[in-house]
């Protein structure tokens, strides 16, 4: 069984994924990076959140990614153990199919980080992890990937420019606007022009039991 139930919260990620996912743009979203600007802001809760959501209403299955290799904290939210995925996966050790699970949400199936490899910084950079999300595109109509602080680790700025959209999750009221514009700034410097903030714990208000979860 699945550790996180969000049946508080699951109209304020419905919310999210109505208002920003299901745009008239013209290219579909397939990829999403979920970051924030500092650590513990809750990208991982609202990454979380935002993947059971979009389980909920897309007609294929979606696939949510550990790529925070530091901390991760993804599989640990569905009970399970972080023992390998995208960092053998991107250093050519295992097939992506061998590091995906089922998840007790139907629809939502999770990848976890895996142990951290040499050199991996050089494989997560474009094209080699866009040419990943290019595969699991032909399994998964949406893939989310919760990523670490951007200020504090270099692989989401990697992410968010090979992603079709990143989300930037803000404690608001916490975090100040110098550190929130030195994360824009290193994603913009790495190519991502299409980001959109979340104010976590204020727009977006969610339990607190959920957070003590992660």
């Amino acid at each position: 069984m699945d550790k996180i139930h969000l049946p508080g919260a699951r109209r304020v990620f419905a919310s999210i994924y109505n208002n920003v996912l299901l745009t008239n743009d013209v290219t579909p979203i397939k990829s999403i990076l979920v970051c924030s600007a500092d650590a513990g802001e809750g990208a991982t809760t609202v990454a979380v959140g935002l993947a059971m959501a979009a389980a909920e209403q897309q007609t294929g299955p979606v696939l949510l990614i550990d790529g925070n290799f530091r901390n991760p904290g993804i599989l640990a939210a569905f009970g399970q153990k972080d023992m390998y995925g995208l960092g053998e996966i991107m250093a050519g050790k295992m097939e992506a199919g061998c590091a995906v699970s089922a998840t007790a949400t139907p629809n939502l199936q999770v990848m976890g980080a895996g142990a951290v490899q040499p050199n991996y910084i050089m494989k997560l950079e474009s094209p080699s992890f866009r040419n990943f999300l290019e595969k699991l595109s032909a399994l998964y109509p949406l893939v989310i990937v919760d990523g670490p602080a951007v200020n504090l680790c270099p692989e989401s700025a990697l992410f968010a420019s090979q992603v079709d959209r990143t989300f930037l999750v803000v404690h608001a009221g916490e975090t100040r606007v110098p550190v929130v514009e030195a994360a824009l700034s290193k994603l913009s410097a790495n190519g991502c022009d299409k980001v959109e903030l979340i104010l976590n714990r204020r727009i977006f208000p969610i339990p607190q039991w959920i957070y003590k979860k992660l």
